[in-house]
């Protein structure tokens, strides 16, 4: 809006109004007296551009600045979040032994604490590194401390995914839907915010009436975008409404609703193809290649998941990206799960990888 407001324009302007009988050449007193002017003027039009640039939401807008401006609307950034891991504990005999609370162990690059008994010898794993970066992380883990009778230990399953700090672009769209959609007395809306906030979770699909009226059913995915574990399912059920106390109010749901949270449904994907080689290769330095883009591609399904009554995995989408590959000339007979044709899931279904295979 401002940018016609260069220290160059601004001191013509000003040298305009001085009359020519005074000396204005460069180096005199009028011109040495303006010029500093004119270049403080610049930065004040180039401050006030910026002021009003941020003065309007974007993603684009610097975090400290997009964080006030949701403030206002009593939305603020997701923090950074802990991982949760299963981890096994095993004595010289390779049996399951019990190890101390607050016992740590180091794996990688990361650091993870025992926080909870899961049953003998197994352990809730809290990651002291927050983000997503230790979600995949496993194998053995090293004890910081010497703990009696322990001879191996090792990390398994992700219970609870972590989550890195919240972006400016998931900030922003929680912020557009706050304001097109008013979380208001347990509508869809206020279901859909309150459950994403939960740790761990990440798309939301909130079914009012499902049961009868006064019964709603949520279902999720975790926020790695994958089916959720039993714990984290177990973990939202409490927090937004307790089994035991279903419709009292004790969680985020109001008084008189029954809420009923589910995990989505996997439905497993195999992909078979033939495919045309360029001339020198095999399907054996391919397949890698092929694997990633269908799960690349299913990963995005899942991404849009809740925004969608039913998800499609189309033969089309996954033609398209396999002859992105380099060395792939042409594809044929594309099936999924054994058809030639579209895949259409149902609105509690998402699609996950099971396998590829190819052939020439």
């Amino acid at each position: 809006m401002f940018e016609q407001n260069t220290e160059e324009a601004i001191l013509k302007r000003m040298m305009d109004k001085i009359p020519n009988t005074l000396d204005k050449r460069e180096g005199s007193i009028v011109y040495n007296a303006l010029a500093p002017a004119a270049l403080e003027m610049t930065r004040m039009y180039s401050d006030m551009d910026r002021f009003l640039e941020y003065t309007f939401t974007s993603p684009d807008m610097p975090p400290v600045f997009l964080d006030l401006r949701v403030a206002e609307e009593g939305l603020k950034r997701e923090p950074a979040t802990y991982s949760i891991k299963k981890g096994y504990f095993y004595d010289q005999d390779n049996k399951l032994i019990d190890i101390p609370i607050g016992s740590r162990f180091s794996v990688e690059d990361f650091n993870f604490v025992a926080i909870e008994k899961i049953s003998a010898g197994i352990y809730k794993m809290q990651c002291e590194s927050a983000g997503a970066n230790s979600n995949s992380i496993t194998g053995n883990l090293i004890p910081i401390e010497y703990i009696e009778g322990l001879s191996t230990a090792t990390l398994g399953e992700l219970l609870i995914p972590g989550e890195d700090i919240e972006t400016n672009e998931s900030l922003y769209a929680r912020y557009i839907e706050h304001l097109n959609e008013k979380p208001f007395g347990g509508n869809i809306a206020e279901y859909k915010i309150k459950t994403k906030a939960i740790e761990g979770i990440g798309a939301v699909k909130v079914f009012p009436v499902w049961n009868g009226g006064g019964t709603v059913k949520i279902v999720f995915i975790d926020s790695d975008y994958n089916v959720p574990t039993k714990e984290l399912l177990d973990k939202a059920q409490t927090i937004i409404d307790p089994v035991q106390n279903q419709g009292k109010g004790l969680g985020i749901a109001p008084v008189g609703h029954v809420v009923t949270v589910k995990g989505a449904t996997g439905k497993e994907i195999t992909i078979k193809a033939i495919l045309s080689l360029k001339r020198g290769l095999t399907v054996g330095q391919v397949q890698a290649d092929v694997e990633n883009v269908i799960k690349s591609y299913l990963l995005k399904l899942r991404k849009e998941w809740e925004y969608n009554d039913t998800t499609v995995v189309r033969v089309s989408q996954i033609e398209a990206r396999i002859l992105d590959i380099e060395g792939i000339a042409d594809i044929f007979h594309t099936s999924i799960n054994d058809k030639e044709e579209n895949l259409i899931l149902g609105p509690e279904e998402v699609p996950t990888f099971k396998a590829v295979v190819l052939s020439v």
